[in-house]
């Protein structure tokens, strides 16, 4: 794809299509995450015959009829979960924007001229992947036995429905698109990055529009991914599954299953050509690392107070969607980096964590937070923080909070120490 030479070229939010539990659509999805919608399930009881588990709920995989996606119904067979999690974002997105009237109408393939697709993945689909290792290792075995708690299947489709880059390679697929697709892995931060990355293919000159955001299925058959995660001893304890971010009284991030979130991004002539609406604009992206430590954030915060002072510029933040996990050691050493780049409540933009509704679904949890900042923009509006007795010296939403919004930032930080931020404003002419 050839570089355009046209400056001050810039980016903005067309389309969002979410897809979790939560909601399946942005209209289902924004009002209950206003209303703080929170839905949580109690581990279920064959998992515990494998482990005994610290955590006691979770947030279940999304409930997709596929009979409103009848595209992809051919192919649902033999797509991992996270395929069609793409794909059905895909399709709400594009519909959101405007590009396709509905999930009946055809697409002309030019509109997808100088187009590209990225997204996020934090862990890939192992659910294929275990079920038919299973089957393989174990089968005759289980035969022979009175185990009944797992079926184990054998996949001929295992290592394309496992493949990390399947997600963005249906999308090309089933829209005809023929430009670059391709998958970026940056644990809790993915989708974040994959934003970022799709808004400089754009700003750059390489691309006028983007398919992008994040995708993550952490369900399978007995439970072992959230196992790995109760084992690192990462999950909630909290008697009622809130994992209350910022909070004395926090214990840990709530695991939910998956969900994805995908965004279209558009060089903003492009978009007003065409007429779209425009939640808003993104104005900067940028990430590093920590170089620290494979699952702890660095305890200085050196590294990301410098990412957020670049990112920030002069200019002045009205609302910080944070990273907000939940966890011991994440939410001391943000509450720190927040009071040493804004200073005192007083100075602080307000404050919240989305995963305190939503849960954390690692890869696809910036994609949903950086749609959550665009209709909070738009929308001006921003959602309570789902927890109680919250740190002291912290400007924390307490109530949904009514206020014009100039700019926002969207903070992400994953394992393996991949910081990174977007920067969003209220599009103006």
């Amino acid at each position: 794809m050839s570089k355009t030479t046209e400056n001050n070229r810039r980016v903005v939010i067309t389309g969002i299509g979410p897809v979790c539990s939560n909601g399946i659509g942005k209209d289902e999805f924004w009002n209950n995450i206003l209303s703080q919608k929170f839905i949580v399930e109690r581990i279920p009881e064959k998992y515990q015959s494998f482990h005994n588990y610290k955590t006691s709920f979770y947030i279940p995989f999304p409930k997709i009829n596929l009979d409103d996606f009848s595209f992809l119904k051919k192919y649902s067979s033999i797509m991992e979960a996270t395929s069609v999690l793409a794909l059905v974002g895909t399709e709400l997105a594009l519909i959101d924007s405007g590009i396709k009237e509905n999930t009946n109408s055809e697409l002309a393939t030019e509109i997808f001229e100088n187009s590209g697709i990225i997204l996020g993945n934090g862990i890939g689909s192992l659910n294929t992947g275990f079920s038919f290792y299973s089957f393989h290792t174990y089968n005759k075995l289980l035969k022979d036995t009175s185990a009944d708690f797992i079926k184990p299947k054998f996949n001929r489709m295992v290592i394309p429905a496992t493949m990390p880059d399947s997600a963005t390679a249906w999308v090309s697929i089933l829209y005809k698109i023929n430009s670059f697709n391709y998958t970026i892995n940056a644990s809790c931060a993915s989708g974040t990055y994959a934003i970022g990355e799709a808004f400089r293919k754009i700003k750059d000159g390489y691309s006028d529009m983007m398919i992008t955001g994040g995708v993550e299925c952490l369900k399978d058959e007995s439970g072992a991914i959230i196992r790995g995660f109760d084992s690192l001893g990462t999950l909630t304890k909290s008697e009622d599954g809130r994992p209350m971010p910022f909070s004395h009284d926090r214990s840990g991030f709530l695991f939910a299953e998956g969900g994805g979130c995908i965004l279209i991004l558009e060089e903003l002539e492009r978009a007003k050509s065409r007429g779209a609406g425009i939640y808003a604009e993104i104005k900067d992206y940028q990430s590093n690392s920590d170089a620290h430590n494979i699952v702890q954030v660095q305890e200085s915060g050196e590294q990301i107070i410098k990412l957020l002072k670049s990112v920030i510029s002069n200019n002045k933040i009205n609302y910080l969607n944070t990273h907000g996990t939940g966890t011991e050691l994440n939410d001391r050493v943000e509450y720190e980096i927040i009071k040493k780049v804004f200073g005192n409540k007083e100075n602080q933009p307000i404050v919240n964590s989305t995963k305190s509704i939503l849960g954390h679904t690692i890869g696809a949890s910036g994609a949903f937070e950086v749609a959550v900042t665009a209709l909070s923009i738009k929308n001006s509006k921003i959602h309570a923080n789902l927890s109680d007795n919250n740190f002291d010296d912290l400007n924390i939403a307490t109530k949904t909070v009514d206020m014009e919004i100039n700019y926002a930032l969207k903070t992400s930080y994953g394992f393996g120490g991949h910081n990174a931020a977007i920067l969003l404003k209220k599009y103006k002419e």
